[in-house]
């Protein structure tokens, strides 16, 4: 049971709420992840048939569970008390710790690809480390500013990047049309293989489209923040899942049409792409405002995540799992300050800590997939909190999927097994590495360091 939740700690009456268009856009800004479809395409046509099996292992699972869990729970945290609830005060702990902690090397990841934007547009060496970091900080302290001010300034940026987005995306599927009309298609779709090879990119590349999938769970975080219930709630990832479809399936074959899979890469795939196409269709000069707007999106989504994310130190401040000061909202706009600032210190950390003995790009690799492993490791606790919670009573009222039980625990085991197969793959140590080994013992020493601190933090608490 979570410690009671004073007046203190509750957002205040007047702090801003979420709309269903407020609350459409955040989740699509924080949603969908448009730089992954570069790392599709870098795969060739045999992406697209796994971004459809993603969609029926693991997105709709996802999202069914979901919109059943937060009917069926009304506490803060999302995930997080879904699983406390479920399976206890432990587990529950672990599960919001290993999704809160993941996503620090996330935050990096996306600060790394804007960073090599900026320097990019700003003709600089993109190998230059210090110009990462110091670009990193500069965006760190602006998104953590806006989010300070609390939903009505921060949802402002979540809403400019979706929008951003959907404007690039039309964008790469006219250069396509175009490109595709004139018989100059980069890929030969017709005699392509689509049956993805057994290797480390195959691998690597089920773990990523498995994490550009996730994110349905974090509209929870904002239940009791949004106007309408569990009604909006439910059409906003009715909305999610269409628009991930589109912009993944869509944008990767598009991609594919403008460039051959060999001149794609997974850090400066997304603007080449951009850039050629625009140069192939005679717009050559519209690219630094396309890729802009590309990068608006990008903002858009960190900044949303970095939002909803301070909710889980925010919650294990109302159970009294982290000092009680961080159960504390700022009484006027609702921000949860001190979890947003130690959330900013812990990415720069990780910032930093990614940086130590490997180039950029061998950074970005690590990031991306810490970040796949962290978040995907709660996931096996929510889908087995999910299976008990389905064998519960309804509750009178709640939401529930077509056949019910035998509907949640069909859903519950596709998405765990599905799960177990990610984190797998997100262990498949590189080839190209030239220490492949190394690679993965870092991954799996960085992985049980979390898990030791976690405990360290759950059994301190407990003690006191």
């Amino acid at each position: 049971m979570s410690a009671p939740i004073s007046a203190f700690e509750t957002a205040p009456a007047a702090a801003p709420k979420l709309r269903l268009l407020d609350t459409v856009l955040y989740a699509l800004a924080t949603g969908i992840g448009m730089r992954w479809i570069a790392v599709a395409a870098a795969v060739g046509p045999s992406s697209l048939p796994l971004w459809l099996l993603a969609l029926v292992v693991f997105f709709i699972p996802l999202s069914v569970a979901t919109a059943e869990l937060t009917a069926r729970f009304d506490a803060e945290g999302g995930i997080y008390a879904w699983v406390r609830d479920t399976l206890g005060p432990l587990s529950g702990f672990l599960c919001g710790w290993f999704y809160w902690i993941g996503l620090m090397p996330y935050f990096a990841s996306i600060l790394y690809f804007l960073s090599g934007l900026i320097l990019a547009a700003l003709h600089l060496d993109p190998s230059n480390t210090f110009a990462y970091v110091a670009i990193s900080v500069a965006l760190t302290v602006l998104v953590t500013g806006l989010q300070l001010l609390g939903l009505g300034w921060g949802k402002w940026l979540p809403h400019a990047g979706a929008t951003g987005g959907w404007i690039v995306l039309g964008v790469i599927v006219a250069m396509a049309a175009v490109i595709g009309g004139r018989g100059q298609g980069a890929t030969d779709f017709a005699h392509s293989s689509y049956l993805p090879p057994l290797d480390f990119g195959t691998a690597i590349l089920w773990g990523t489209i498995f994490f550009a999938y996730s994110g349905a769970e974090a509209v929870a975080f904002l239940r009791n923040e949004i106007e309408g219930g569990m009604r909006t709630v439910i059409r906003a990832l009715i909305v999610l899942g269409i628009g991930s479809v589109i912009v993944y399936l869509v944008g990767t074959a598009s991609f594919l049409v403008i460039l051959p899979k060999e001149a794609l890469t997974r850090l400066a795939g997304f603007p080449d792409a951009l850039r050629i196409g625009l140069e192939h269709v005679g717009l050559g000069g519209l690219a630094p405002a396309v890729i802009a707007l590309f990068a608006l999106s990008m903002m858009g989504s960190f900044t949303g995540w970095f939002g909803l994310a301070a909710r889980l130190p925010f919650a294990a401040g109302i159970d009294s799992y982290l000092p009680k000061v961080f159960a504390w909202r700022h009484p006027r706009t609702g921000a949860p300050v001190p979890a947003l600032l130690l959330q900013a210190a812990l990415t720069l950390v990780m910032v930093a800590l990614s940086q130590a003995g490997t180039s950029v790009a061998g950074a970005y690799d690590f990031l991306v997939a810490m970040s796949v492993l962290g978040t995907t490791l709660p996931y096996i606790f929510m889908f087995i909190g999910y299976l008990k919670a389905s064998r519960l009573p309804p509750v009178p009222g709640a939401w529930a999927p077509p056949g019910g039980p035998r509907t949640s625990i069909m859903l519950g085991w596709l998405a765990l097994v599905s799960t177990v197969i990610a984190i797998a793959c997100t262990l498949v140590p590189s080839s190209s590495d030239e220490h492949p080994w190394a690679a993965f013992v870092k991954i799996v020493l960085a992985t049980a360091a979390m898990t030791v601190a976690g405990l360290g933090v759950y059994w301190a608490a407990k003690r006191r």
